[in-house]
């Protein structure tokens, strides 16, 4: 019996099987760019002490709109809504920034028809910054507002939002 082996077929083969092996190991991963959090989102009245609900809903065009709500917690009804924002939004190292914002707020704070908010006259350009984290089923929403230099802010909370 003959036998032949030639050291550079054997590693051909080899660079073969081996790339092939890790290749189909390759597990895709998603950037934070290419997060998609569009959609509603709500933290419903329910988790709320005043039955509040606060709603994102985030666009594909990357704009957004966000609302303050009440809701009657025993028929489930909407009683009003105390405030508004709307502006655009983007999506960089798990940093989401909305920007361009206009603020609308109902009179006194309170909460009343959506016909009564009036835009807030902003002194400075809005734009606010919250650390993000999607959950692997891509459910839950938690932000966690970012303070700017210049502000004075309790430690930061994440938020929980879920996707409707």
């Amino acid at each position: 019996m003959k036998q032949i082996t030639n050291p550079a077929k054997v590693l051909g083969l080899l660079a073969i099987v081996l790339v092939t092996v890790f290749w189909g190991c390759h597990k895709e991963t998603v950037t934070n760019s290419e997060l998609n959090i569009s959609g509603k989102w709500i933290v419903p009245a329910a988790f709320s002490k005043q039955g509040t609900q606060y709603e994102y809903d985030f666009k594909t065009d990357h704009t957004f709109e966000g609302t303050v709500t009440s809701i009657d917690s025993v028929s489930k009804k909407l009683i009003g809504t105390s405030s508004k924002r709307v502006g655009k939004y983007k999506i960089q190292n798990s940093v989401l920034t909305l920007y361009d914002i206009t603020d609308y707020q109902n009179k006194n704070n309170a909460f009343g028809p959506v016909s009564e908010l009036a835009a807030v006259n902003n002194i400075i350009a809005v734009t606010a910054n919250y650390n993000m984290v999607l959950n692997a089923g891509g459910n839950v929403l938690t932000l966690t507002y970012i303070c700017g230099p210049a502000e004075d802010c309790t430690p930061p909370q994440g938020v929980s939002y879920f996707k409707q």
